[in-house]
C-alpha cells in the first residue's frame, strides 16, 4: 500500500469510484470491546432465524453477543485475533493465499492492519446444520474511525454451509471500513453467502472478496447494498476445479449522494465450469452506480459456460450508472454473453396501471417492486429473502423521488 497508495483514475477496475473522500478525515484505527455501548438494532426476521451467531463492534469480537453454542464436530467459528495468538499455525497454510496484494492496494493496507475478523473452517463432508451470521456493528467514536477486518472461510471437500453477513452503521458520523474476505471451497464444498451492507450515511465501505473454487464445487453469493456515502464491493472468483458454479447476484439501491460500486472478476481455469452474475439497482436523487463485470476464460477452460447481466432503473434525471460488462476469452468450445441496460421506468407499463384505477405513486412503487423482486425470488433462504424484501420496500418509502413523467 506505501507503494501504490488510495486507487485513482488510473487505476482500471477503480477509475469509477473516487476515494478521495477518505483523505479527508484523520481516521484512527478503531477501538472495540466491551466499553462500547451497542444501540438498538433493527428487527430483522435473520435475528430470529436459528443460527451461529458472531459479533463485530468497531471491527472487534464481542464474545458477550455471540451464540457459538453445540457447534458439530468439524466446525470452527473464531475471532481471528484469537487464532493469530492462539493457533497461528492453522492460519499459515490459508490466510492472504487467494490476495494479489500488488493489485489491490486496499487489501494491502487491510493486510498491514487487521486485528480481528470470523474464521470458518469447516471439515471436509461436514454440513453445518445452522446458518452463520455474521454481525458487524459500527458505533463511531468522537474521531473518524477505520476498520481493517478480515473474515477468512474454509469449506473442506465435501463441505456445506451458509454464511449471513450483517455490517450495521449506528450513527450518521464518518468511518471507514475496508473489509477483506478470503474464501476457499475445497472440492464438492457448497457455500450459500447473503451480504447485507446498511452502512451508516457517511461510511466508506470497501469490501473485497477473493473466493477459490475447487473442482465441482458451488458458490452461490447474493448481496444487498444500500448503506454508505460510497459502497464498493469487488468480487474475485477463480474456478479452479472443473465443474464448478459460482454465481453473483445482486440489488443496490442508491438515493442522494451516493455512489455504489459493485466490481467482479471471475476466471476461469478449469474446464467445464458455470457462472452467473445478475445485479439490479435502483438510482433516485444524484445517485451513482456502478457495475463492472469481467469473465476471463483461460485456454484450458473449454465448454465455459458464463454469463453476466446488469440492469439499472433510473429514478431521477440526475442520477447515472457506469457499466463496464466485459468478456476475455482464450478457449475455443465456450458460451459467454454479458449485456447492460439502464433507463426509467416503463410509462405504458404505469399508464396501464393507472387506467386501472392504481394511484400513480403505488404503481411506480409496484413497477419498482416487480423490477428488483426477480432478483429476491433467486434467495434461498426465506428470512433472508423477507428481510431483504422489506428492507426494497421501506426503502421505497423512505427515499424515492420519482421525476418520471407520466
Amino acid at each position: 500500500y506505501g507503494d501504490r497508495g488510495l486507487p485513482g483514475r488510473r487505476d482500471e477496475y477503480r477509475r469509477y469510484t473516487n476515494l478521495n473522500a477518505l483523505g479527508k478525515n484523520d481516521f484512527e484505527l478503531a477501538n472495540g470491546g466491551p466499553a462500547v455501548d451497542v444501540p438498538p438494532l433493527p428487527h430483522r426476521a435473520v435475528a430470529e432465524l436459528a443460527s451461529y451467531r458472531i459479533v463485530f463492534v468497531n471491527g472487534r469480537l464481542r464474545p458477550d453477543l455471540c451464540v457459538l453454542d453445540d457447534m458439530p464436530d468439524g466446525v470452527l467459528i473464531a475471532g481471528l485475533g484469537d487464532m493469530i495468538a492462539a493457533a497461528p499455525e492453522r492460519l499459515q497454510p490459508v490466510l492472504g493465499q487467494n490476495l494479489d496484494l500488488h493489485d489491490m492496494p486496499l487489501a494491502a493496507l487491510n493486510t498491514a492492519f487487521m486485528r480481528d475478523g470470523m474464521v470458518l473452517f469447516v471439515d471436509g463432508g461436514v454440513n453445518v446444520d445452522k446458518p452463520v451470521h455474521l454481525v458487524s456493528i459500527t458505533v463511531p467514536g468522537a474521531t473518524p474511525m477505520m476498520l481493517q477486518p478480515r473474515h477468512l472461510v474454509v469449506l473442506g471437500d465435501g463441505a456445506k454451509a451458509t454464511l449471513i453477513e450483517s455490517h450495521i452503521g449506528g450513527s450518521d458520523s464518518p468511518y471507514f471500513n475496508n473489509l477483506v474476505s478470503e474464501l476457499t471451497l475445497g472440492d464438492g464444498a457448497e457455500l450459500n453467502h447473503y451480504i447485507f451492507q446498511e452502512e451508516g450515511p457517511a461510511a466508506v465501505h470497501i469490501s473485497a472478496t477473493a473466493l477459490d473454487l475447487g473442482a465441482s464445487a458451488t458458490y452461490d453469493g447474493f448481496l444487498l447494498q444500500s448503506g454508505g456515502l460510497i459502497g464498493r464491493v469487488e468480487t474475485r472468483a477463480v474456478l479452479n476445479g472443473s465443474d464448478s458454479d459460482c454465481r453473483l447476484d445482486g440489488i443496490y439501491l442508491g438515493t442522494g449522494d451516493q455512489v455504489l460500486d459493485t466490481t467482479t472478476y471471475v476466471e476461469h481455469v478449469a474446464a467445464g465450469c458455470r457462472s452467473r452474475q445478475v445485479y439490479k439497482g435502483v438510482l433516485d436523487g444524484k445517485a451513482r452506480g456502478v457495475f463492472q463485470g469481467k469473465i476471463h476464460v483461460r485456454p484450458d477452460a473449454q465448454q465455459t459456460d458464463g454469463h453476466q447481466l446488469s440492469r439499472a432503473l433510473l429514478l431521477s434525471p440526475r442520477a447515472e450508472i457506469d457499466t463496464r460488462p466485459e468478456l476475455e476469452i482464450y478457449a475455443d468450445d465456450v458460451k459467454c454473453s454479458h449485456g447492460a441496460t439502464a433507463g426509467e421506468l416503463d410509462s405504458e407499463a404505469l399508464f396501464y396501471l393507472m387506467s386501472r384505477g392504481i394511484p400513480a405513486d403505488t404503481a411506480r412503487r409496484m413497477l419498482i417492486e416487480a423490477f428488483v423482486g426477480e432478483a429476491l425470488s433467486e434467495i434461498r433462504l426465506s428470512p433472508v429473502a423477507e428481510d431483504f424484501s422489506a428492507h426494497v420496500r421501506n426503502w421505497l418509502n423512505a427515499n424515492i423521488n420519482i421525476e418520471t413523467p407520466v
